[in-house]
């Protein structure tokens, strides 16, 4: 019986990293249709930007793939676990998907740390108006940054684990995305405004001190 433990135990790693694999593997896709359905359902403009920027790292993920292909040839990746194929898939052993995702460095690492990056971002850039909104607000903040730093670390681990991607292309992916996710950041406040990363829907109190506009704070008067 003492011997079927560490059978049992591994089994149950296999199943849970292989689940979270999967799901990474899924997410990119998934945030750009969802959030193109949530634009089109809600009109909120930071869905619709968060749609733009997945295609922004998309595109750049191709260039750096093709950047890679012709100074290393580190081109299509050969066929592997279709769990570890970043992208919907079918059945079929073709994998036809929506994009094709199979380029170095690892997609699902690049995108998944990408939009990490994108919303501790959106998150830092209205710290204050929910640090100005009392302690149930503020301490949102901390819990955002450790949620997104755990999705980053699972996803590292995932990768190691499941899909057998080396310490080298998880730094270069890491690193990479993190620099397009901070670019296209800056890139779409500037184009679109600060609002257009405002997903939580807290009042702009940056905006409002520096136009002078009076702040108005809703308080109970039952009591």
């Amino acid at each position: 019986m003492a011997a079927a433990a560490p059978a049992s135990e591994d089994t149950l790693l296999n199943t849970v990293l292989g689940g979270i694999t999967e799901m990474h593997a899924l997410l990119p896709d998934s945030m750009l249709f969802g959030s193109l359905l949530l634009y089109i359902l809600t009109h909120n403009m930071s869905f619709g930007i968060l749609a733009v920027f997945i295609f922004e790292i998309v595109l750049s993920h191709k260039f750096i793939g093709w950047i890679f292909a012709q100074n290393e040839g580190a081109g299509p990746r050969p066929m592997t676990s279709a769990r570890c194929r970043a992208g919907f898939k079918t059945p079929q052993m073709s994998i036809p998907r929506t994009f094709s995702h199979n380029q170095y460095p690892s997609y699902s690492l690049f995108s998944i740390t990408s939009i990490a990056t994108y919303l501790a971002m959106a998150t830092n850039e209205f710290s204050l108006s929910l640090k100005e909104m009392g302690t149930d607000w503020s301490s949102r903040i901390i819990v955002a940054y450790v949620f997104i730093g755990l999705m980053i670390t699972i996803s590292i681990a995932s990768q190691m684990y499941k899909c057998d991607t080396s310490i080298g292309e998880i730094g270069i992916a890491v690193c990479l995305a993190i620099i397009v996710g901070i670019l296209f950041f800056t890139v779409n406040k500037k184009l679109f405004g600060r609002e257009s990363m405002n997903f939580l829907g807290v009042p702009d109190t940056v905006s409002l001190i520096e136009k002078q506009d009076p702040i108005y704070v809703c308080t109970n008067t039952s009591q």
